[in-house]
Protein backbone atom coordinates (compact mmCIF):
# COMPACT_ATOMS: atom_id res chain seq x y z
CA UNK A 1 0.00 0.00 0.00
CA UNK A 2 0.94 3.55 -0.88
CA UNK A 3 0.95 6.37 0.77
CA UNK A 4 -1.99 7.96 -0.89
CA UNK A 5 -5.17 7.68 0.53
CA UNK A 6 -8.56 8.97 -0.78
CA UNK A 7 -11.43 9.76 1.17
CA UNK A 8 -13.94 10.36 -2.17
CA UNK A 9 -16.74 8.40 -1.50
CA UNK A 10 -17.44 7.81 -5.29
CA UNK A 11 -13.47 6.40 -6.16
CA UNK A 12 -14.07 4.39 -2.92
CA UNK A 13 -17.47 3.00 -4.27
CA UNK A 14 -15.50 2.39 -7.57
CA UNK A 15 -12.20 0.77 -5.99
CA UNK A 16 -15.30 -1.64 -4.35
CA UNK A 17 -16.41 -2.47 -7.44
CA UNK A 18 -13.81 -3.38 -9.20
CA UNK A 19 -11.26 -4.74 -6.68
CA UNK A 20 -13.04 -8.36 -7.74
CA UNK A 21 -12.41 -7.66 -11.58
CA UNK A 22 -9.16 -6.40 -11.32
CA UNK A 23 -8.21 -9.89 -10.25
CA UNK A 24 -9.63 -11.61 -13.34
CA UNK A 25 -7.34 -11.96 -16.30
CA UNK A 26 -10.10 -10.17 -18.88
CA UNK A 27 -11.04 -7.31 -16.16
CA UNK A 28 -12.40 -5.49 -19.56
CA UNK A 29 -14.60 -8.15 -20.29
CA UNK A 30 -17.00 -7.91 -16.72
CA UNK A 31 -16.71 -4.01 -17.12
CA UNK A 32 -20.40 -4.58 -18.36
CA UNK A 33 -21.16 -5.83 -15.27
CA UNK A 34 -20.48 -2.46 -12.97
CA UNK A 35 -21.51 -0.05 -15.89
CA UNK A 36 -24.91 -1.31 -16.26
CA UNK A 37 -25.94 -1.74 -12.69
CA UNK A 38 -27.38 1.18 -11.21
CA UNK A 39 -24.93 1.84 -8.72
CA UNK A 40 -21.92 1.15 -10.96
CA UNK A 41 -23.42 3.65 -13.56
CA UNK A 42 -23.90 6.39 -11.15
CA UNK A 43 -20.48 5.69 -9.66
CA UNK A 44 -18.61 5.64 -12.92
CA UNK A 45 -19.89 8.65 -14.30
CA UNK A 46 -19.28 10.97 -11.74
CA UNK A 47 -15.71 9.28 -11.10
CA UNK A 48 -14.75 9.92 -15.07
CA UNK A 49 -16.60 13.68 -14.88
CA UNK A 50 -14.29 14.46 -11.94
CA UNK A 51 -11.21 12.49 -13.02
CA UNK A 52 -11.46 15.13 -15.90
CA UNK A 53 -12.48 18.38 -14.38
CA UNK A 54 -9.31 17.73 -11.91
CA UNK A 55 -7.12 17.55 -14.60
CA UNK A 56 -8.32 21.02 -15.91
CA UNK A 57 -11.32 19.65 -18.46
CA UNK A 58 -14.62 20.40 -17.15
CA UNK A 59 -17.95 20.09 -19.57
CA UNK A 60 -17.94 22.58 -21.62
CA UNK A 61 -14.06 22.50 -21.97
CA UNK A 62 -15.76 19.07 -24.44
CA UNK A 63 -19.31 18.60 -25.56
CA UNK A 64 -19.37 15.06 -26.34
CA UNK A 65 -17.90 12.29 -24.97
CA UNK A 66 -16.57 9.85 -28.18
CA UNK A 67 -16.37 6.18 -27.20
CA UNK A 68 -16.00 2.36 -28.78
CA UNK A 69 -19.77 0.87 -28.93
CA UNK A 70 -18.35 -1.36 -26.33
CA UNK A 71 -18.61 0.95 -23.95
CA UNK A 72 -21.91 2.95 -24.82
CA UNK A 73 -22.94 2.29 -20.85
CA UNK A 74 -19.65 4.04 -19.91
CA UNK A 75 -20.54 7.20 -22.07
CA UNK A 76 -24.38 6.78 -21.37
CA UNK A 77 -23.57 6.93 -17.37
CA UNK A 78 -21.38 10.20 -17.79
CA UNK A 79 -24.34 11.92 -19.53
CA UNK A 80 -26.37 11.19 -16.66
CA UNK A 81 -23.80 12.35 -14.51
CA UNK A 82 -23.32 15.72 -16.24
CA UNK A 83 -27.41 15.75 -16.55
CA UNK A 84 -27.02 15.19 -12.27
CA UNK A 85 -25.28 18.57 -12.06
CA UNK A 86 -27.38 20.63 -14.24
CA UNK A 87 -25.29 20.12 -17.12
CA UNK A 88 -25.80 18.93 -20.52
CA UNK A 89 -23.01 15.99 -22.05
CA UNK A 90 -23.85 14.18 -25.55
CA UNK A 91 -22.45 10.78 -26.92
CA UNK A 92 -21.56 9.16 -30.05
CA UNK A 93 -20.37 5.91 -30.70
CA UNK A 94 -17.26 4.53 -33.36
CA UNK A 95 -19.09 1.36 -34.86
CA UNK A 96 -16.18 -1.19 -34.26
CA UNK A 97 -17.21 -2.87 -38.14
CA UNK A 98 -15.24 -0.64 -40.25
CA UNK A 99 -11.44 -1.49 -41.17
CA UNK A 100 -9.79 1.93 -41.67
CA UNK A 101 -10.44 5.18 -39.80
CA UNK A 102 -11.55 6.72 -42.65
CA UNK A 103 -14.63 4.90 -42.92
CA UNK A 104 -15.52 5.29 -39.70
CA UNK A 105 -19.12 5.36 -39.14
CA UNK A 106 -20.54 6.96 -35.78
CA UNK A 107 -23.54 6.61 -34.08
CA UNK A 108 -25.42 8.95 -31.60
CA UNK A 109 -24.93 12.98 -31.44
CA UNK A 110 -23.47 15.01 -34.25
CA UNK A 111 -19.54 15.60 -33.70
CA UNK A 112 -17.97 18.07 -36.16
CA UNK A 113 -16.42 20.93 -35.00
CA UNK A 114 -17.23 20.18 -31.73
CA UNK A 115 -14.41 19.89 -28.89
CA UNK A 116 -15.04 15.71 -27.66
CA UNK A 117 -13.25 13.56 -24.62
CA UNK A 118 -12.34 10.28 -25.86
CA UNK A 119 -13.26 7.06 -23.54
CA UNK A 120 -11.16 4.24 -24.23
CA UNK A 121 -10.69 0.92 -23.32
CA UNK A 122 -8.03 -0.37 -25.08
CA UNK A 123 -8.76 -3.79 -25.35
CA UNK A 124 -12.24 -2.63 -26.94
CA UNK A 125 -10.28 -0.71 -29.93
CA UNK A 126 -7.08 0.74 -30.68
CA UNK A 127 -6.89 4.26 -29.13
CA UNK A 128 -4.34 5.72 -31.90
CA UNK A 129 -7.84 4.62 -34.31
CA UNK A 130 -10.20 6.01 -32.45
CA UNK A 131 -8.41 8.87 -32.28
CA UNK A 132 -7.93 9.22 -36.06
CA UNK A 133 -11.36 8.48 -36.87
CA UNK A 134 -12.77 11.30 -34.75
CA UNK A 135 -10.80 13.67 -36.02
CA UNK A 136 -11.66 12.89 -39.85
CA UNK A 137 -15.23 13.08 -38.78
CA UNK A 138 -14.40 16.53 -38.19
CA UNK A 139 -14.51 17.12 -33.98
CA UNK A 140 -11.20 18.01 -31.85
CA UNK A 141 -10.42 15.98 -29.40
CA UNK A 142 -9.00 18.00 -25.71
CA UNK A 143 -8.34 14.77 -24.11
CA UNK A 144 -8.86 10.52 -22.96
CA UNK A 145 -10.42 9.34 -20.17
CA UNK A 146 -10.55 5.54 -19.07
CA UNK A 147 -12.06 3.67 -16.20
CA UNK A 148 -9.13 0.67 -15.86
CA UNK A 149 -5.76 2.49 -15.91
CA UNK A 150 -3.58 1.55 -19.31
CA UNK A 151 -0.61 2.00 -20.49
CA UNK A 152 -0.44 1.93 -23.63
CA UNK A 153 -3.28 4.63 -24.14
CA UNK A 154 -1.72 6.82 -21.61
CA UNK A 155 1.80 6.45 -23.95
CA UNK A 156 -0.55 7.28 -27.32
CA UNK A 157 -1.93 10.62 -25.34
CA UNK A 158 1.60 11.60 -23.84
CA UNK A 159 2.67 11.43 -28.08
CA UNK A 160 -0.50 12.74 -29.15
CA UNK A 161 -0.03 15.51 -26.65
CA UNK A 162 -2.96 14.87 -25.09
CA UNK A 163 -4.61 14.78 -21.31
CA UNK A 164 -4.94 11.36 -20.15
CA UNK A 165 -6.57 10.01 -16.98
CA UNK A 166 -7.61 6.86 -15.22
CA UNK A 167 -8.60 6.59 -11.96
CA UNK A 168 -6.34 5.13 -8.99
CA UNK A 169 -7.85 2.22 -8.11
CA UNK A 170 -5.38 0.94 -5.73
CA UNK A 171 -3.63 3.03 -2.79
Amino acid sequence: MGTMVTHDPQLLALRSLTAPLLDTEEPLVHLNEISLSAQGAAVCGHVLIDLLEENDLAIGDYEVVIAPEGDGALAAAMIHAAGGRGLDLDATLLRPTQATASDASFTGAPIHGRPAVLLANSSLVDTGALHEAVEAAGATVVGIVSLLPDPSTRDFAGKAGLTYCAPALAD
